[in-house]
């Protein structure tokens, strides 16, 4: 469909046959690059909300669940002014539509799961964001996330999770992330995933009040001797 779109590919009805030039479709998409540029020129044609939808998936792995994206969106659409948007489709209106434009694919074995069909599909959509709002857009939705679920039931998505949150650590306090952070660095850790133990560890520390030693030792021992001991 995106070679369709830009013109490489075109259906001359006269012969009722698709016609196309192979050395200039080649050329066209030779390198990643050009591919990933055509993927962003093909997004940007979608509708605000359907961009809007991408950017929020986006932020959410690789793979996430029906209910998840569903608890992200019906958030999101909250917050969005109501004359912002022409349209207000449902989430699983809006799925449909990724599915068919080939950004998404549903799990064939667990019918409630979705993924990217690749890496470069996932990375484009978070291209959508501005570059000014990114970290602030990652943070707001690790917030949504957090907020809605409560810490007891991150467990199977708390890297996700905590990768949201820490978007933006500088001059931030908050000893309900850090704590976080400190779930994230020993799971990394029992998982021989050292580089990532520690900067769980570090952000956690960065998220610490200047009191720490005083108001959360407990906490904050843990958070230093996972750092050294990673």
């Amino acid at each position: 469909k995106t070679l369709e779109d830009e013109r490489l590919l075109v259906f001359n009805f006269g012969l009722l046959k698709w016609k196309w030039d192979e050395s200039i479709i080649e050329s066209q998409t030779a390198s990643t690059d050009n591919v990933v540029y055509l993927l962003q020129r093909k997004m940007k044609r979608c509708s605000q909300e359907s961009q809007m939808f991408l950017q929020c998936a986006a932020c959410l792995g690789a793979s996430f669940t029906l209910e998840t994206i569903n608890m992200i969106w019906q958030h999101q659409q909250r917050e969005i002014n109501a004359d912002s948007l022409s349209t207000r489709h449902s989430t699983e209106e809006l799925i449909m539509e990724m599915v068919e434009e080939n950004y998404l694919e549903v799990d064939a074995h667990k019918d409630d799961n979705c993924r990217w069909v690749h890496d470069s599909v996932q990375e484009v959509a978070m291209s959508l964001i501005k570059e000014e709002d990114h970290d602030s857009f990652r943070r707001s939705i690790g917030e949504i996330w957090y907020q809605e679920l409560g810490e007891e039931n991150l467990e199977p998505s708390l890297f996700e999770v905590t990768n949201l949150l820490n978007a933006i650590r500088t001059g931030v306090t908050n000893i309900d992330f850090a704590r976080l952070n400190l779930k994230a660095a020993e799971k990394a850790r029992d998982v021989a995933a050292f580089d990532r133990s520690i900067h769980y560890a570090s952000s956690g520390i960065s998220m610490l009040p200047s009191n720490k030693w005083d108001s959360c030792p407990e906490l904050t021992v843990k958070l230093y001797s996972l750092a050294a001991e990673a």
